[in-house]
């Protein structure tokens, strides 16, 4: 008998270390002596065959502990081996009977047989793993020999043999384990063994499991990133919008307003008093105008109703639409005001943006997510081809910055109305009291005073981007009945822009107008007098002040009576005018060269936005045509107004408005609104009346501008006559009979003559249709519609009874102007009988009513052609005079 040395591992002892921070395996035991005396109390009292534990080493980091021990056996190699596997079997049968657990491996602790020799470490990266690689030095071990070898520790998901290619020394094979602690027991209990003539050599393979994650997600990159995408975006508006609905919740209701607070607010309104004091304050001088009052009164009237439409305030600049509204709302809770003239001011969508958001209370912003959503949306496209359709625009921010709003006031009208369903219920419990059984509370309500107000405050004076997306929002808020919505705007043709976004209801129009003349003098009165008045009081006072009193004299001398009157009259009611005159003669001006220079700057800025196409002041893209505006101008240089359906049924515009909205955008014209639709046409600022008068008295730019006007004038006349000429033609009435071929002939004979006389031909360069091209248009040329006119008449056979042959010369007579052969002496001379009017029209009471010839269903039809053809001709005839006379104004000047 011999005393051998063998040794066993006891796994599951110790929790794994599985990363460089696990800190378990501290937690549990802090010394070697403690760890040695757990392991000690899981091995049984009496170990067999003489068996004694000598040394015991735990290895925490791979969860267990090797136990050596000695035993007796014989001297024999088999013997020995067989006598140590039954002392490891004696310790495996007592594990199991105790059934002992871990809290952090549910598995059995178990005892496993050394075959090798242990390497016992503690390298601090040499963490634990799955795969083991097996080293051989030796002869290079088969698949199976290898799985019978590692096979008891733990089930194999696979096997790898180096690869051919790779010739290094030693070779190797990968074994992966499916439970790490199977990798665990096969290094402790295999390494160093020796298969026939290889000895193993086993070592953890390093799993990098973080590159694992990525792969996977590099692998699977058309979900992955787009869920990452959105769960970051999701997360972001997750936490704040919250905060954001809070901050413009707080925005509208003051809730947190420090100002609110009475001696905080009351300082904070001195010291802005203070820094903001001007001479002039323009809030207290519209006060003075008239029918602010009832304007205010009709709003207020409006906001205290259910929100039904918009409610539109328009008016020149200086009308005061901002008081209108600020007296209409005192009463009103809650207030939002979007202006769009600092939005405007900014020079980015990104900008704008970011001005909304902070008039509406909407913060935190964050600009960079707009980026930040387009990297994202670029890199989704790039690995996947697709569009993930997540990316940030300003108009995307401006529309989840509305959508806040909206939400607010949602919130603001459920809270008001669980306010008024408590109150109805507190007033039907007591009524229930005090009069019975019979009383039957009304519906609760939101009070007028707590339904919200959008004010969008110059809205349309100036272009947006976003212009389209906040109507339609306000008009869904308005349509829901959450908030009224007033826009406040000098630009009268945005009237069709909110009528698109809210096109199932009438918008409510307040139009503001300029002051009165005797307002407008009592406002240059109250600026410019009092100078004078106080030298006045002043001169005998003070002997030593002769410098200022002479300053003082000279602006009492400068602003006189008339000299206020004549402004007065000349600037009328507007007050940005008013208030440049008085800025010009507070700086020494003169009143007449202050009126001047006002003057002439508004002859410049019509002539630079009315007139684009000429030569002098360049070109512009407009609605409207130069032609179009100097008709509007003589018109308004005549009178004060002109009626709106008059000049939009005119030649020039057609029955279109395109061209008077456009010019009611820039200011050039005010439309006069009766009833919620345009009735009159006015001047864009009174000033403008002198400007236009001073424009028409120009010979050379009147006569430049009415030469064109004329020529278009011509030109639509032309287009008239080629028409009725083309139906004519296509009638084809005067191929019936000789008679009416000879009439035709010495009509069109004499009414090329007549354009011949006049000039005409010559303009048309050989063509009937002015600027035509006489080849396409051969057939309407006279003397080739008279030669087949001819042809056919030589033709026909039909004759025609004398009766009807004087009525044909009577009405060719008529149509030109001149008495037939047969006609009355009385009739040439004036009286009853037939006579044309000025404008070719027939005021006798013998017209004449039958044409030989023709059909008598087409009657009426050709006579009214002919005489279309007359008048359309009487016009261009004198409208060429007028050219041919300002032509000779031009060569004379």
């Amino acid at each position: 008998m011999a005393r051998y040395k063998a040794g066993l591992f006891i796994d599951n002892v110790f929790p794994l270390k599985m990363s460089m921070f696990d800190i378990r395996p501290y937690l549990m035991l802090r010394n070697q002596e403690a760890m040695q005396k757990k392991v000690a109390c899981l091995l049984p009292e009496e170990l067999p065959h003489g068996a004694a534990v000598s040394s015991i080493e735990p290895h925490r980091r791979d969860g267990g502990s090797i136990v050596y021990f000695t035993f007796l056996a014989a001297q024999e190699h088999e013997a020995a081996a067989a006598t140590a596997q039954k002392v490891v079997d004696a310790v495996s049968a007592h594990l199991a009977s105790g059934k002992r657990r871990r809290w952090y491996d549910l598995a059995p602790i178990r005892a496993l047989a050394i075959q090798g020799v242990p390497f016992t470490e503690d390298i601090v990266r040499l963490l634990p793993s799955k795969r083991v690689r097996v080293e051989f030095q030796g002869p290079v071990l088969g698949v199976e020999e290898i799985y019978k070898e590692l096979r008891e520790f733990g089930r194999i998901v696979d096997i790898t043999h180096q690869p051919s290619t790779n010739k290094d020394t030693p070779h190797w094979a990968e074994v992966h384990f499916t439970k790490l602690r199977g990798a665990t027991s096969a290094r402790n209990c295999v390494h160093g063994d020796v298969v026939g003539a290889t000895k193993l050599g086993l070592s953890y393979v390093k799993e990098d499991r973080e590159h694992v994650v990525l792969q996977w997600l590099k692998e699977h990159s058309k979900f992955t990133i787009p869920l990452a995408a959105a769960g970051l975006i999701a997360a972001i508006y997750a936490v704040f919008d919250p905060i954001r609905e809070f901050f413009v919740e707080n925005k509208i209701t003051h809730r947190f307003d420090l100002s609110q607070i009475p001696l905080l607010g009351n300082v904070r309104r001195a010291a802005m008093r203070s820094l903001l004091r001007r001479d002039m304050a323009p809030k207290e001088e519209v006060t003075a105008w008239t029918g602010l009052a009832d304007q205010s009164a009709r709003l207020a009237s409006i906001l205290d109703e259910p929100p039904e439409s918009f409610v539109i305030v328009t008016g020149p600049h200086g009308a005061g639409k901002t008081r209108v509204m600020e007296q209409a709302t005192a009463h009103k809770k809650y207030r939002v005001v979007i202006d769009a003239n600092k939005l405007g001011a900014e020079h980015s969508e990104l900008e704008q943006m970011t001005t909304l958001a902070r008039q509406l209370g909407w913060w935190p912003v964050f600009n960079s997510i707009i980026g930040i959503t387009n990297t994202i949306d670029l890199m989704v496209t790039a690995t996947t081809g697709t569009n993930a359709g997540i990316s940030a625009t300003p108009a995307s921010q401006v529309r989840k910055i509305l959508e806040t709003l909206a939400l607010v006031l949602s919130n603001i009208r459920r809270d008001r109305l669980r306010h008024a369903n408590a109150d109805a219920q507190r007033a039907r419990k007591a009524s229930h009291g005090a009069a019975g059984h019979g009383y039957v509370a009304p519906l609760p309500t939101v009070p007028p005073e707590d339904i919200p107000v959008i004010v969008l405050e110059n809205f349309m004076d100036k272009e947006l981007k976003f212009t389209p997306d906040i109507l339609d929002w306000a008009a869904s808020i308005v349509e829901a009945g959450l908030a009224h919505c007033i826009v406040t705007t000098s630009n009268i043709s945005g009237y069709h822009d909110i009528q698109r976004a809210q096109p199932h209801s009438a918008a409510n129009l307040l139009s503001l107008d300029d002051a009165s003349p005797m307002e407008a003098v009592t406002l240059l009165q109250q600026q410019l007098v009092p100078v004078g008045l106080s030298h006045t009081a002043n001169t005998g006072a003070h002997a030593d002040d002769s410098d200022a009193a002479k300053e003082d004299s000279h602006s009492v001398e400068a602003v006189s009576d008339d000299g206020i009157a004549t402004a007065a009259k000349t600037l009328g009611g507007r007050l940005e005018d008013l208030q440049l005159f008085v800025q010009k003669v507070k700086a020494g001006e003169s009143a007449a060269g202050a009126l001047e220079d006002i003057i002439q700057r508004s002859i410049t800025e019509v002539r630079k936005h009315a007139f684009a196409d000429d030569a002098e002041v360049g070109q512009n893209d407009h609605t409207w045509a130069p032609e179009q505006f100097w008709y509007l101008l003589t018109e308004l240089a005549m009178h004060e107004d002109v009626e709106y359906d008059r000049v939009r049924n005119s030649a020039l515009f057609a029955g279109k408005d395109e061209a008077l909205l456009g010019l009611a955008e820039a200011q050039l014209i005010t439309m006069v609104y009766d009833n919620d639709r345009p009735s009159r046409i006015r001047a864009g600022r009174p000033v403008y009346y002198a400007a236009f008068t001073r424009i028409v008295k120009d010979p050379g730019f009147s006569s430049s501008m009415t030469v064109k006007m004329n020529n278009k004038f011509i030109d639509l006349e032309t287009a008239k006559i080629r028409k009725a000429e083309e139906e004519l033609a296509l009638l084809d009435v005067f191929r019936a009979s000789v008679d009416s071929h000879t009439a035709l002939t010495s009509a069109m004979a004499m009414l090329a003559a007549s354009r011949e006389s006049s000039g005409y031909a010559k303009r048309s360069s050989g063509s009937w249709r002015r600027g035509g091209d006489a080849k396409d248009d051969e057939a309407l040329h006279p003397e080739a519609f008279i030669a087949q006119a001819a042809d056919a008449g030589s033709a026909g056979s039909a004759k025609v009874e004398e009766t009807q042959a004087g009525s044909s010369r009577s009405w060719l007579g008529w149509l030109f102007g001149r008495s037939s052969q047969n006609q009355q002496p009385a009739n040439a001379q004036g009286g009853s009988g037939s006579t044309a009017d000025a404008d070719g029209g027939w005021a006798g009471a013998q017209r004449p009513s039958v044409i030989a010839g023709i059909p008598h269903e087409l009657q009426g039809r050709v006579q009214f052609l002919l005489q279309s053809i007359h008048a359309s001709q009487l016009k261009i005839d004198r409208w060429d005079r007028e050219c041919r006379a300002r032509a000779e104004c031009l060569a004379s000047l």
